[in-house]
């Protein structure tokens, strides 16, 4: 019975969306897809309290109801905008450029248990978070139904483009009126929720899927994005060094400071690369664990 509350509040909340822009013909806004979040619980919780009565539905069954509710909110969102917010994807002519100042530079060898290093901390890290992987899309959707994730197109080793995935933190098309810019630390695009994500730094759980998958390491210079990236090469010399080796979670720069200039971040980055080791990527990662805990980071 539980099974059948989950399904009827999920359908009920995709039509109560769809019902609504079919009635205005126009795209629901974030207020709408909560109501019908909302109407669904309302519209199902008779049916639960009738089989509570009549066959000893156990009570939390009831949060199936929620649950479907939910889900049918994510799912009406993720067909009208998306489950993924793609940020910035750069063009093939300005991939091609990135890409063009990447040749011929020296890449350093990786330490040999590096990858496996990796590979386990990841692994711990989402066995050990995957309570959030539940919680916090809750968070995010409630504040602004829409998108999950978010993909910020970046560079990495040699200056191939990849596709960074964390947690949205910010408003929904938060560059339509400014392009492609830096979020400072104090960006009032910021959602309410996203302060406390990136506070603690969870936004960033699921780039350990991108360490599992090889296109990051966990401690490694702070991947940026293409479009960003191509006017650092242009401007300052030497800024295509950073990316001699694969981009990391954690960072001297980001350890330090929220935002720093390119220049000295390049500068950070270059005296990482130089003493790249196993046993620096553990003093590395100690230091952000230990910075985020005591929020030590400049602005």
């Amino acid at each position: 019975m539980g099974g059948w509350l989950f399904l009827a509040s999920l359908l009920l909340t995709v039509f109560a969306a769809h019902a609504y822009k079919r009635r205005f013909r126009r795209r629901a806004s974030a207020s709408t897809y909560r109501r019908s979040v909302l109407a669904s619980v309302g519209l199902t919780a008779p049916a639960w309290c009738w089989s509570y009565v009549q066959t000893g539905i156990p009570p939390r069954a009831s949060l199936l109801t929620v649950a479907g509710a939910f889900v049918g909110g994510v799912v009406s969102t993720t067909s009208a905008i998306g489950f993924v917010e793609d940020n910035a994807p750069p063009s093939p002519g300005v991939r091609q450029k990135v890409l063009a100042y990447h040749v011929g530079l020296d890449y350093p060898a990786e330490p040999m248990l590096k990858r496996p290093f990796d590979i386990t901390l990841a692994l711990l890290g989402l066995v050990a978070t995957l309570p959030l992987w539940i919680v916090i899309p809750v968070f995010i959707w409630i504040e602004e139904p829409g998108p999950i994730l978010f993909i910020k197109n970046s560079v990495g080793k040699g200056g191939v483009t990849f596709r960074q995935v964390k947690f949205r933190s910010m408003r929904y098309d938060a560059e339509r009126f400014t392009g492609p810019v830096a979020s400072p630390s104090s960006d009032p695009r910021t959602l309410r929720c996203g302060r406390w994500l990136r506070r603690w730094h969870v936004d960033e759980l699921p780039e350990l899927v991108n360490v599992l998958t090889g296109s990051m390491s966990i401690v490694g210079p702070r991947p940026l994005r293409t479009v960003l990236v191509q006017r650092y090469l242009e401007e300052i010399p030497g800024f295509a060094n950073r990316h001699t080796v694969k981009p990391g979670i954690a960072c001297i720069a980001q350890i330090e400071k929220y935002h720093i200039a390119p220049a000295d971040r390049l500068r950070k980055d270059r005296v990482y690369i130089r003493r790249m080791s196993l046993g620096m990527d553990v003093r590395m990662l100690w230091r952000a664990v230990m910075s985020t805990v005591r929020g030590a980071r400049q602005g």
